[in-house]
């Protein structure tokens, strides 16, 4: 067979084609590969496909989740390593980092209820279960309250950004980051993932570190009444240092 009649057999074959495309890089999946034809574009919304795109869940299984590369390339501040001993105020989350992400000068794209990146699993397995632990520190040291969230199975980064986004956006400094069971951060939690939040008692204004509209996505509505059941404060740390 000519090379020329091995490839029009290849790519007129959808397995052995998606196959192929299942090794593309994510980006020109989502993007590129549809434009191509009508049948690269079906091809794409296989279950197989979907998959390799953190739209679908993989089985559960017990090896270390992959988190998604392409969400980690245009949200940094969500996956970005967090070392034991970081101090509380270097954590990557923030008013200012939101608004330096990739995206940020150009949000319209990203602030439509329907982007694609909003139906993104932000794992492979996707984390079930999110824990959010806020941290205050004030004159009288730091307390602690904590929730499990278990309504967001499975975790879409849609749902992640709209929940962490109040936190960033408050009136004092706040930082968050968020702690993977797998990571190089021990957790000490039941959730596959944290949400660790800190902020510190303070009447002072944050000038110019508030996030505007851009920054809230249009189908934000869906979380904006979101009720949070803390615990109890609890004035032992569990994760991060204080010093």
């Amino acid at each position: 067979m000519s090379p020329t009649r091995a490839r029009d057999a290849t790519t007129s074959t959808p397995e052995l084609l998606e196959l192929i495309l299942a090794h593309l890089p994510m980006r020109d999946l989502l993007v590129t590969a549809p434009l191509v034809c009508k049948t690269w574009q079906a091809l794409a919304l296989t279950p197989a496909l979907q998959r390799v795109l953190f739209f679908e869940p993989v089985p559960l299984s017990s090896s270390a989740p992959m988190q998604n590369p392409l969400l980690a390339e245009l949200f940094p501040p969500f996956f970005t390593a967090v070392a034991q001993d970081t101090h509380w105020a270097r954590l990557p989350g923030s008013a200012r980092s939101i608004k330096s992400m990739p995206w940020s000068k150009s949000p319209a794209a990203f602030k439509r209820a329907e982007a694609s990146w909003r139906r993104m699993l932000v794992a492979q397995p996707p984390p079930l279960t999110m824990i959010v632990a806020e941290k205050c520190y004030g004159q009288s040291g730091a307390a602690e309250r904590r929730t499990a969230l278990t309504d967001i199975s499975p975790l879409r980064m849609g749902s992640l950004y709209d929940i962490a986004l109040p936190f960033a956006d408050a009136d004092t400094d706040s930082f968050f980051c968020v702690l993977w069971r797998d990571g190089d951060v021990e957790t000490d939690s039941e959730g596959d993932i944290t949400l660790a939040v800190t902020y510190t008692e303070s009447t002072r204004q944050r000038r110019g570190l508030r996030l505007d509209e851009r920054f809230y996505s249009d189908a934000f509505r869906d979380h904006a009444n979101l009720e949070i059941a803390w615990g109890e404060m609890d004035h032992t740390s569990l994760w991060l240092n204080a010093n």
